[in-house]
């Protein structure tokens, strides 16, 4: 008798456990293939567009690249170029280079399908100053860049902030790096994504803003000890960049969790999927000296 109370709860576990179990045999409809159009363009850059064509969710291939559409580009109403094949799916314009202000459409047809949008490219926003520091807390030691913005007022407004170094390493085929920046509890930093710092002005509507931004003292390090110069990137952004932004970064981090709930991408191309956006992009740069011998032990 003793030797059954003993193992009882684990029978009724294990009981539970196999009580939980369910199978449930759906069917997901397959509604057909539709134009994926991604462009995130800014002033001062010609457009590249990438077109593939969409797969069906529990199709294991990989996206059908699309090397034979026209696609066109309207700016206020007006076509103004035809955008020009270059490879892995990739369109582009060898000469027009869109406006802040403007309203920009592109239209994509191919195989008796056609898929478009618009967007605009906010006005640019300066960083107003800049200052550095360096400090030290339980976590390490830490370079902080104190950036000032003057937001304007009477609109919503969207930003990236991002931090680039420009690379000496010989080695480095690329030779601007983003350096990831370690975000601070400011409540106006909704997230990162690809390196940068998503922004709304909900916070701080038409006030003047610093925002603290921390990277690892490490970066200030080079092994020939030459100079660090650092570039500081401030992304006017339109609503649909922030949304697209945002729920990416959402997405990603949905994917690494199985307890997370399923994130939908913003889109918005009509008759398809994808983002067409806009930026406009002001951009300071800063020299520091490096430090000099080998950097701090972690």
């Amino acid at each position: 008798m003793k030797a059954i109370k003993k193992y009882l709860p684990f029978v009724i576990l294990l009981i539970l456990i196999s009580s939980c179990e369910k199978y449930i045999d759906m069917t997901i409809p397959d509604k057909g293939r539709k134009p994926v159009i991604n462009c995130l363009f800014e002033a001062d850059s010609t457009f590249k567009v990438q077109i593939f064509q969409s797969h069906f969710i529990l199709d294991n291939a990989d996206p059908q690249e699309i090397n034979n559409a026209l696609v066109t580009v309207t700016e206020n109403e007006t076509i103004i170029d035809t955008l020009i094949y270059s490879s892995k799916g990739y369109y582009s314009s060898s000469h027009m280079i869109p406006q802040i202000g403007k309203k920009y459409s592109i239209s994509a047809t191919f195989n008796d399908k056609n898929a478009s949008s618009s967007g605009v490219i906010p006005n640019a926003q300066i960083i107003t100053n800049m200052d550095t520091t360096s400090f030290h807390d339980e976590k390490g030691d830490y370079f902080r860049f104190n950036v000032q913005i003057n937001d304007p007022a009477n609109e919503t407004n969207y930003y990236l902030l991002k931090i680039e170094k420009e690379s000496n390493d010989y080695y480095n085929e690329n030779k601007i790096q983003t350096i990831r920046t370690n975000i601070s509890e400011d409540p106006s930093l909704d997230a990162q994504w690809q390196g940068s710092l998503i922004i709304n002005d909900n916070l701080f509507n038409g006030k003047t803003k610093i925002f603290q931004l921390n990277i690892d003292i490490f970066n200030l390090y080079n092994n020939n000890d030459s100079i660090n110069k650092f570039y500081i990137s401030l992304f006017s952004i339109s609503k649909d960049y922030y949304l697209y932004a945002k729920t990416s970064e959402s997405q990603i981090n949905s994917s690494n969790s199985p307890f997370s709930e399923p994130v939908l991408v913003h889109n918005n191309i009509e008759n398809g999927y994808g983002i067409f956006a806009g930026a406009s992009v002001f951009k300071k740069s800063i020299i520091i000296p490096s430090r000099n011998g080998y950097p701090p032990m972690k």
